[in-house]
């Protein structure tokens, strides 16, 4: 029986999606599965931002319309562009709400993923809780790929404090995103990686982000990602997106640190590039070096890599 002392915490979980309609179904049949402690009782309010300007996941998020475990409220915002969508869910957050998740709509939660992350507040308090993402890779793989690491989960003490965080597994308090008047940055519209500067600004104005290691998040490898072109394009935008970030916060003390660190990772892949005659594996980690170095460089001389534009998009076949 739930102690009457104990107030229920009112919790919003966002999905951003573009033309995922499978992910999203199998995302908000996850949802309603969530368990719920006495000790820590919430109210599940499910937030679908539809960032398709046809309207695509409609359809899904109406079947959970009814649904007798969480709320439903869906956002058409048909400006295309993470941030955008991303400030959507934020706006759509109910006022009275205490907490907000975010979570990608190729990912599907564990059913104790937000009393996981309740435990972990109410063992050792914060205004921002970051999760795991584990892999799971199609069954005709590649196990070079699989062995490289590139997709595994990170690891870190339980309840520890970070430094940063990032929207594909979090729970944040609306609490301190209200008082800071916190959001994502539309300069960053398609080149991602505008959660890791929402994140970044967030610490310097004083979050507390902690490790919740039992709030687990899983995520779809599709066999389209296990290649090469992918995984480095991939390691480039991640370089490119935290040059951009630092250009935006303006710190020259910072900007110089970030190109002595792509200047150094493009250095370590080039003297471990002979690895690739022996491991792909290593020689892919090799690689990546190079490819988010020299996408660290490129982004302070001021190019912008947009893997999230619509022509981005329409070569992955989601335009």
């Amino acid at each position: 029986m739930q102690d009457k002392m104990t107030p229920t915490v009112r919790i919003s979980v966002a999905a951003i999606t573009f033309k995922r309609p499978q992910g999203l179904e199998r995302l908000l049949f996850e949802l309603e599965k969530q368990e719920h402690h006495s000790s820590r009782p919430y109210e599940l309010t499910a937030i679908v931002v539809d960032n398709d300007p046809a309207g695509s996941a409609r359809q899904v998020a109406e079947k959970f319309k009814a649904s007798p475990s969480m709320k439903l409220i869906y956002v058409h915002e048909t400006s295309q562009g993470i941030p955008i969508a991303r400030n959507a869910a934020l706006e759509a957050v109910p006022p009275e709400d205490d907490f907000m998740c975010f979570i990608d709509d190729d990912e599907w939660p564990a059913t104790n993923w937000l009393d996981a992350f309740l435990e972990v507040r109410a063992r050792a308090g914060g205004d921002c809780f970051y999760g795991p993402v584990s892999p799971c890779f199609p069954e005709q793989r590649p196990e070079w790929f699989v062995k490289s690491g590139f997709f595994a989960a990170w690891k870190f003490p339980d309840a520890g404090q970070l430094d940063f965080a990032a929207s594909n597994n979090v729970m944040i308090s609306m609490a301190f995103v209200r008082g800071k008047k916190l959001r994502f940055d539309n300069r960053m519209r398609f080149t991602g990686g505008s959660d890791y500067l929402f994140f970044r600004q967030a610490v310097e104005h004083g979050m507390i982000v902690r490790w919740a290691e039992q709030a687990l998040v899983y995520e779809e490898i599709p066999l389209n990602r296990m290649t090469w072109p992918w995984i480095l394009k991939r390691h480039y935008r991640i370089g490119n997106t935290f040059s951009i970030s630092e250009k935006i916060i303006g710190s020259k003390y910072n900007l110089v640190k970030r190109f002595l660190i792509g200047s150094a990772r493009v250095g370590l892949g080039i003297i471990m590039m002979p690895v690739l005659i022996f491991s792909p594996a290593l020689g892919m980690r090799a690689v990546g070096h190079v490819c988010r170095g020299a996408g660290m460089l490129v982004g302070l001389l001021g190019h912008r890599h947009e893997e999230y534009s619509p022509t981005a998009l329409a070569r992955e076949g989601r335009g």
